[in-house]
């Protein structure tokens, strides 16, 4: 064989070997108690345990390769996740996370495919700020605790609502884009939320107040595309609607399922269409 092409023979060989090998496993994320940044993606589930500390992803996922949770706030108040997602691999997770302590932060964190909730939240005056919880099982994000406020975030065809409130009082939800939904985009069977300023196009309702729920606040959101831009539950009461469009939804723009709306207070909204002369 010429000396010219036993080299390239030999070259190719070597070059096809480089590709040939295992694939490094992926290590267990495990718990923090003290602030750190991860290198590489881990193997879910991984366990916030201490207060006052940052885990900053550095841009890499967590992974569940079964069915657990992806990321636990465990008795952790005032701690900060940031900077990565939260996605299935070889598994779904069940939740994606978990905040379950008080005053605690969300940044800049994506979650998809989990099984049954994209975000939970139990806690109190927790912050979920830039965070893309969508294409989960049920909830991009439900909410049991008070005073915990989500902003600046996207919940996208999760396969029941986008974001729930269904227990506590005085949480608000602002500048969000909710879409795609396969029941409700915002929905709040709690006291007190303010939705402010959000886009809910694409879900069965775009904003619903839920039975039992009382003092809701809607203002300056965008909804269109629903089957009913805005609606309220028989049961619902004391709500405040203004300042609203609502428009090119398919059954009503906005729609109040007391008698003669009750105790909610309906003005200076923008629709065609709406099922009760005191919606205005």
């Amino acid at each position: 064989m010429p000396r010219m092409l036993l080299l390239a023979v030999l070259v190719a060989a070597c070059v096809g070997a480089v590709h040939v090998g295992t694939a490094q496993a992926i290590s267990a994320c495990g718990s923090f108690n003290s602030s750190a940044t991860l290198t590489a993606d881990c193997v879910a589930p991984l366990n916030i345990t201490a207060s006052g500390i940052t885990v900053d992803l550095g841009g890499h996922k967590v992974i569940c390769n079964s069915s657990v949770e992806g990321v636990v706030f465990i008795f952790a108040s005032r701690s900060v996740l940031k900077n990565g997602r939260v996605t299935s691999g070889s598994g779904n997770c069940m939740d994606g996370v978990i905040v379950g302590g008080f005053s605690n932060q969300l940044l800049g964190v994506g979650v998809d495919s989990a099984s049954a909730q994209g975000i939970l939240v139990e806690g109190g005056g927790n912050r979920l700020t830039a965070v893309d919880s969508s294409f989960n099982g049920n909830d991009g994000v439900i909410v049991f605790g008070d005073g915990n406020v989500i902003r600046s975030s996207r919940f996208t065809g999760n396969g029941d609502d986008g974001a729930s409130f269904f227990q506590g009082a005085d949480n608000i939800l602002q500048h969000n884009y909710v879409a795609f939904n396969g029941d409700k985009g915002i929905i709040s069977g709690a006291d007190s939320t303010i939705i402010f300023n959000n886009q809910s196009a694409f879900n069965g309702v775009g904003i619903y107040l839920s039975d039992g729920s009382t003092g809701n606040a809607l203002s300056l959101n965008q909804t269109y595309r629903n089957n009913v831009g805005i609606q309220i539950n028989p049961t619902s009461n004391h709500d405040v609607v203004s300042f609203n469009g609502s428009y090119a939804n398919f059954t009503w723009d906005m729609q109040d399922d007391n008698a003669s709306c009750d105790t909610d207070l309906w003005f200076d909204n923008l629709f065609v269409s709406a099922n009760q002369g005191c919606i205005s």
